[in-house]
């Protein structure tokens, strides 16, 4: 059986890009991806659908799962890649919800974490500079 892509997903300049590559399904659930970035398998991470790329294609935000374990989750992150320095930072979590990246703004990343058991919607935001746990 041939994976299943989906992609290539390019940033404004062109000198990034990344597929999604299915890797399964929760039960009544949302699909969950691998990750080709510039043609290397990011290992051992899984992804939801939702990304954003910066406007100087300098960030990838992505929706990181934490979890497939259908009674633990949904447990999602959001991860910023910073593709120049190729270093990762986890810098949100949502336990029982899924985080959504919305915008780069200049120096700030504005997201979203959804609970969908209470329907609850909140947006948060962090500046580049706060984040240190880049790995």
């Amino acid at each position: 059986m041939e994976t299943e892509k989906i992609g290539a997903y390019k940033s404004q300049d062109k000198k990034y890009a990344f597929d999604f590559i299915f890797e399964g399904e929760i039960r009544f659930g949302p699909t969950y991806y691998k990750i080709k970035l510039n043609g290397q398998l990011i290992a051992n991470r899984i992804f939801g659908l939702e990304f954003k790329w910066h406007p100087n294609s300098t960030f990838l935000a992505l929706q990181e799962w934490l979890t497939i374990d259908y009674q633990k989750g949904p447990i999602t992150a959001l991860t910023l890649i910073d593709l120049e320095k190729g270093k990762f930072a986890r810098i949100s979590t949502a336990d029982k919800g899924f985080i959504k990246p919305i915008k780069f703004n200049n120096d700030i990343i504005i997201f979203e974490k959804e609970y969908l058991a209470n329907g609850k919607i909140v947006e948060y935001e962090i500046k580049f500079n706060e984040i240190k746990n880049w790995e």
